[in-house]
Parts: structure tokens; sequence; C-alpha cells
């Protein structure tokens, strides 16, 4: 596909600090969010270590307690219906268990068994209960935590009940674990319980467990990436138009969908997927992101954005027809390349060294499917 220089990109695979940097404005530039994807993989794994550590922060000591009233407790907080005292005093006895010596551990914990996963960048420990308890109306002997809570494992028929009984909706990711998560949509959230019931599955199973307010959520959403793309702002990025701080936005957005778990995710995003598309015999690597609520391209409707290598930030129209976006965005003729696309340059910024190109673009692809959206490219001066 060719910019607005006239040379044919090549698509191939890469990553997101390339994509970011695209995507990038005049004053975001490539080597400042290359700088933040390279230190984000880093930083989320130290915000999972540090959420854990939260998680088992240390507390006054609780008050004495027997076998049967802490089971009490631990079912409360698993079903999300514990206080923060008491979610605080469960999660101490247990890192006291897991951390001190069976001597400094509560009596009614000892021969609980806890078990680290063997993957370095799982941050799960399994816990193993002598006595089974039940949650959910679901029997078990087994914990999990980690830098989302506590939870028990489960299975599909069980998770089918719990997000049927509970109306939790769908998101899903192919980019990073959990893989799937089914919660409450924000309109939904139950404000008298203290906590949300969560579901998840990482591809090798499902667990239930509880999202309660507190550090541990806080620390989910970088404060730098709190801000992120609304409708507005995703479709003036389409149609070429968008300012610096519309694109930073975006930026944002791109960053949370692809690096954060589904719960830190914007409201309207709900499915995340790496795909291929095929045009003019070239392969088009991209991320699509699927959206609760379209947003306007041009007066028609769209729901799955598309960042693609090359600076292409676009959109699969659906089932709209080619004639439709082309008369939407009146390409006609005139704008229509050799390769089967149309292109139109919408603006051209000048700066130190080189010169920024956005162009308005359609492309059929071989599947059928019409994109369409904005491709930038930068054109280095020359002296």
């Amino acid at each position: 596909m060719k910019p607005a220089d006239g040379r044919l990109h090549s698509f191939s695979l890469t990553r997101m600090p390339v994509v970011f940097a695209a995507l990038a404005s005049a004053q975001c530039t490539p080597d400042f969010l290359r700088s933040r994807m390279m230190s984000l993989r880093f930083s989320s794994l130290f915000v999972s270590a540090a959420a854990v550590a939260l998680l088992m922060a240390v507390a006054p000591p609780a008050q004495a307690n027997t076998a049967a009233s802490f089971q009490r407790d631990l079912v409360e907080l698993l079903e999300c219906r514990a206080s923060p005292a008491t979610v605080e005093a469960v999660a101490t006895a247990l890192r006291g268990a897991r951390y001190g010596t069976p001597q400094e551990g509560p009596a009614y914990l000892q021969g609980w068994g806890f078990t680290r996963s063997s993957d370095e960048e799982d941050m799960t420990t399994f816990i193993d209960m002598p006595a089974a308890l039940t949650v959910h109306g679901i029997t078990t002997r087994r914990l999990l935590a980690d830098d989302r809570g506590f939870s028990i494992p489960i299975d599909a028929g069980q998770r089918a009940r719990i997000v049927s009984g509970n109306g939790l909706r769908r998101r899903s990711s192919t980019l990073r674990e959990p893989f799937q998560v089914w919660s409450a949509p924000p309109t939904a959230v139950n404000t008298s319980s203290p906590g949300a019931i969560v579901v998840s599955s990482d591809g090798e199973g499902y667990r239930v467990g509880c999202d309660y307010p507190g550090p541990m959520r806080e620390a989910r959403i970088p404060p730098r990436l709190r801000e992120t793309a609304t409708a507005d702002d995703m479709g003036a990025a389409l149609e070429c138009r968008a300012d610096d701080a519309a694109m930073r936005r975006i930026a944002n957005l791109w960053e949370r969908v692809s690096e954060l778990s589904p719960l830190a995710w914007p409201d309207n995003v709900s499915a995340v997927a790496e795909r291929e598309y095929h045009a003019d015999g070239q392969e088009m690597p991209v991320v699509v992101v699927t959206l609760e609520q379209p947003v306007a391209l041009k007066g028609l409707p769209a729901q799955s954005l598309v960042l693609a290598y090359g600076g292409y930030f676009a959109a699969d129209m659906g089932d709209a027809p080619l004639r439709a976006v082309l008369d939407a965005a009146g390409l006609g003729p005139a704008d229509r390349h050799a390769e089967g696309y149309w292109m139109r340059e919408a603006t051209r910024e000048a700066s130190s060294g080189y010169t920024r190109v956005r162009a308005f673009s359609v492309i059929p692809t071989d599947s059928g499917a019409v994109l369409a959206g904005c491709m930038t490219s930068d054109i280095l001066s020359v002296h």
C-alpha cells in the first residue's frame, strides 16, 4: 500500500513499539512511545508483584480465631461479601502461613499447603486446604492467589452457571493472560456489595474470584494511562483530523488493551485480537479492538478498530459495501490507485527533519471486508 509519498509499504509482523511510534503525533515522538512500550513489559510484571504484596500486606494481628470462623470469613471473601477488615484479616493470616515458619502460623492453618507456579512470569500461588469449603455452591480444597486476588478453580459448566446467574459480560484477548474475563458491566455493578464477582480463564481452565475496591484495583492502571480515548477521539483519528492530545489518548488506549488485564480496559472495549487481512496479494498483520458501542466514521458506524504496521489506523466497516464507504468518504476515480485501493491526502505538517503526511484511505480486502481510515507516513527532508 502506498503512503502519500508514493512508496509501497510491505506489511510484515511487528511489535507494538513500532505501531505506537507510527500512531504518534508530531509532538508524540516515536522514541518517546517506544521507550514507554519497552519499559511496560517490565513495569507490568512489577505491578503484578506489587499487587500480590498489597494483597498479603502486613496488618495488625487479628483476634483469636478458629478453623470454623476462619473458613466462614474465607467464604465471605470469595463470595464478594467480606468487609475490608475481613479481607485484611484473611490475607494477613494466609500471608503468615505462606511466608512464616509452621510455628509462627496460626494453629487453624496448620496443614495448609502453598505452592508457587512453576512459570516465572506467573504470580499464582496454589493453596491446598486440608478441609473442603463451599463457594458459590462449589465444593473445593484448592485456592488460587495472584495479582487479581483470591479465587477457586471451576469447570466449564460451573462457569456458565455463574456467568448467567450474575449477568456477567465476556471480554477476551489473544495477546496476554487472562485470555477471557467475565465481569459485571459498569451499569450493572452492585454498589451495595463490597466486591464484584469475576470469572477468568488463562486458556487452561476457569476460576471465580472477587474484585474488591482498594489498592489492588487502583494499581491495575498506571496513572499516566488513565486518560483514554473517547468516541470523538477515535472518529477524529480515523478521519485524519485528530490533534496531538487525542492521539496521545489513543496511544494510551492501545497500550492498555495490549498490555493490561481486561479488568483494566476502557469500558467500551470488549475484545482484542491479532488478525491478518490480505489485500492485493499482501499480508496485513493487525491488532483488532472490538468496541461495545460503535464510533462514527464519515457518518457510518464502525465497531472494530484496526492498527496495522506502517501507521495505518483504520476500522473494519463490517457489512457496509465498498460503494457506500467510498460515497461517505467522498472518494472517486481520481483517488483510486493501481493496486486497487483509494487514498486522498488530508494533512501535511512540516517538522524538524521530516514532513508528516496523513491520508484517508479505503482498502477492499481479499475476504470482502472493507478497511477505512488514516495512513500516517513521515517523509525525511532532503537538504
